[in-house]
């Protein structure tokens, strides 16, 4: 996996791997330091392309539309699927009459401004206004009722909503809480996931709850490493991370912006409760009250006493059950009947 993949590649690759089982898969992608150029994984034929020694996260939007002409005119597929994450790769300009299917799981909007330079932020907002104009009239799946209504607001044309689905293991696993109260919080260290949020609320737990632990986990981690009494682990595999799930007590998502939110999904599905920011996305994969607590993650004393609230065994386990039967409605199996349904396989 690039070392920049979050969820919706999670989502590319859960769905697509199972397409494979009955139908030829290939992937275009950027290739990583340490990536294969080319390789076979969970029945996708993945292509990668760029600098050897480079993530090529803007480099591979330069080369895709060259790439895809090649590649069309070499696999002829059936259709083509877009996915657009982040920054769109124009597909309905270079290839208008390639049948094709988009998924898009957020817009970005203002919200590049307050996590990119000006120069970048400008690139972002000016390239998903022109999705905005140019993919209305494109076969387009969202996994969240928020964004089906902003694509429909921009006079989209036909929109699917399928949601995140959720591995089934993860149900199989038992609370076995931490001795300390334990917040947990899983995802890649930018802005927009909002971890800056969750250290500032750390002092003032702290000084309520003096033996609480913070454990946060992923890549770029090193940014952070200033608070010494705050655990920070880079990317954890799958295993791990379902140990870490079976420990803690609550689940953190201080997103700033959020297609949907796989990682609370999945963190209900082990039974842990989810305290989150009250914005789109969030505001869907959480049941206030029932499977977490929405609240303002913005104001560090408003986040922290509801951390400090929560992390009270007897209310969690109270929850527990809730958490579960809310995961159960998502499945990967589920999402990719109704996808593979979308593409006329």
């Amino acid at each position: 996996m690039h070392p920049k993949a979050g969820g919706a590649e999670k989502h590319l690759l859960e769905i697509f791997s199972r397409i494979g089982e009955y139908h030829d898969v290939h992937l275009l992608s950027a290739v990583f330091p340490g990536g294969k150029q080319e390789e076979f994984y969970r029945n996708i034929h993945i292509h990668r392309f760029g600098l050897p020694d480079s993530e090529n996260i803007i480099r591979i939007h330069l080369l895709l539309p060259f790439l895809v002409k090649k590649y069309l005119k070499i696999l002829t597929p059936d259709i083509l699927f877009e996915d657009v994450s982040v920054l769109p790769f124009f597909t309905p300009i270079f290839f208008p009459r390639q049948k094709k299917i988009i998924i898009i799981h957020n817009l970005n909007r203002v919200q590049f401004f307050k996590s990119q330079k000006f120069f970048y932020a400008m690139i972002g907002y000016l390239a998903e206004s022109l999705f905005l104009l140019f993919y209305r009239k494109e076969k387009t799946i969202v996994v969240s009722e928020w964004m089906k209504q902003e694509l429909l607001r921009h006079k989209f044309k036909e929109i699917h909503k399928v949601l995140n689905g959720v591995d089934e293991e993860l149900f199989n696993i038992k609370k076995a809480h931490a001795p300390e109260p334990t917040v947990l919080f899983l995802g890649r260290l930018e802005n927009r996931k909002g971890v800056d949020l969750l250290l500032k609320t750390y002092p003032l737990v702290k000084n309520k709850i003096p033996a609480v632990k913070y454990v946060i986990a992923g890549r770029e981690f090193r940014r952070y490493q200033h608070h010494p009494d705050i655990k920070f682990l880079d990317y954890v595999s799958e295993e791990e991370k379902q140990k870490l799930f079976s420990r803690t007590w609550v689940y953190v998502a201080p997103s700033r912006i959020e297609g949907y939110g796989i990682s609370v999904i999945e963190a209900n599905a082990t039974g842990t409760f989810v305290i989150a920011n009250t914005v789109e996305g969030l505001k869907e994969s959480v049941i206030d009250g029932k499977t977490g607590i929405l609240t303002d993650c913005y104001n560090p004393q408003i986040f922290a006493e509801e951390i400090v609230h929560w992390l009270d065994l007897k209310k969690l386990l109270a929850k527990e059950k809730s958490c579960r039967q809310w995961a159960k409605e998502h499945g990967w199996q589920k999402s990719f009947r109704e996808i593979k349904l979308l593409l006329g396989l």
